[in-house]
């Protein structure tokens, strides 16, 4: 074995052993309620109407990161068809996971299906009277969790189904799970009624399809396996949605721009109940403490109405004493004036006996003389 290909094999030995250390150590990522990355209780499937799906992640914001659905992006979709009847075609989405480096995705699928009473569904490629014009189209997104809970889930919603196409976005052009909601919203409201030969699963999907490629278009060629079996009913062409996508793809910019002030007001919304509930919780704090904080302003009365009493008390005390210091000093001060009057007179009989001696040494000098 040359060396090269002994590096090669080392190098494939890491990187599987690398992965299976991080299966088996790292914590699952955190989830949000409209985008599951791991089912901790087991395979679950949540299901919701594309315009609830849409409208509950405008509604989301995090205080600190915003709306965490803008930084889901979609790395790949894919394109399927139940093998069985009635062929019915369905969306994979694959997004990956806000935090970076983290290499989780979710899966969900998207489809369209016929409403019918209460909440039963029946899927939209089965035959159903064309008389029902007004029978409203039912499009929903699944929640599988990871591709790994999501396997045994799908088959058990759609039995056997083979993949048709798939579309890998890069990291410049991948849509968010909001933008994908947007798309998904505007594809129902182009054609929110059910229509046996025009308006069915394999519109819906088609339509969606066009649509992600037109608006969020890729540098990689999307892999199709079998491409032309999409829209077809027994290998019956049912017409294509090209006008549609158009017009989708007309109308996604106004429509998010549409989403981005829902955005705006959630994150004003947010702010504005965080500022009241941080002021609520200050008065309800003050509220409880108040007994607290009046016991302390009566206590720091207290102490004060005690200094005062101790300084009284400790200036009756020390009256006597400072009445006696204070008739010391005065009796200080009287000696003190005494000594200096007594040196006045000193200084004066002095001057006078000088003034004498100069009188007696004149009278002296002129008997000499």
């Amino acid at each position: 074995m040359s060396l090269k290909q002994d590096q090669k094999n080392r190098s494939w030995i890491n990187r599987f052993l690398a992965s299976f250390r991080r299966a088996f150590m790292s914590e699952p990522p955190p989830g949000l309620p409209a985008l599951k990355f791991h089912c901790p209780n087991g395979p679950d499937i949540n299901s919701a109407s594309v315009l609830s799906w849409c409208s509950s992640m405008a509604d989301s914001w995090d205080a600190t990161q915003g709306n965490l659905y803008a930084k889901c992006v979609l790395a790949r979709m894919e394109y399927y068809k139940c093998t069985g009847h009635p062929e019915h075609e369905f969306l994979l989405f694959y997004f990956r996971h806000w935090i970076d480096g983290c290499s989780a995705q979710a899966v969900v699928s998207a489809d369209r299906a016929v409403q019918g009473q209460g909440r039963s569904l029946k899927q939209s490629s089965e035959l159903v009277s064309p008389s029902s014009s007004d029978t409203n189209a039912y499009d929903s997104i699944s929640m599988y969790g990871s591709p790994r809970d999501a396997a045994p889930q799908l088959h058990l919603k759609y039995a056997a189904y083979s993949r048709l196409c798939t579309f890998d976005f890069t990291a410049s052009s991948a849509p968010s799970a909001l933008q994908v909601s947007t798309v998904l919203s505007l594809v129902h409201r182009q054609a929110p009624v059910y229509d046996l030969y025009e308006n069915q699963c394999y519109w819906f999907s088609s339509t969606v399809w066009g649509s992600l490629k037109g608006l969020f278009p890729s540098d990689q060629d999307s892999e199709c396996e079998n491409h032309r079996a999409r829209g077809r009913y027994r290998r019956v062409a049912l017409g294509s949605p090209t006008k549609d996508i158009q017009a989708v793809c007309a109308a996604y910019q106004s429509e998010w721009r549409k989403m981005l002030e829902t955005l705006e007001r959630v994150k004003c919304h947010h702010e504005a109940e965080e500022a009241k509930n941080r002021q609520k919780l200050r008065m309800e704090f003050e509220a409880e403490n108040e007994p607290l904080r009046q016991a302390q302003a009566q206590q720091k009365a207290e102490m004060a109405k005690n200094r005062q009493k101790l300084r009284m008390e400790f200036e009756a005390e020390n009256e006597p004493l400072r009445q006696a210091q204070q008739a010391e000093i005065e009796r200080l001060h009287q000696v003190e004036a005494q000594q200096k009057a007594e040196m006045e007179q000193q200084k004066a009989e002095m001057a006078r006996q000088k003034a004498e001696m100069e009188q007696l040494r004149a009278r002296l000098a002129a008997l000499e003389g």
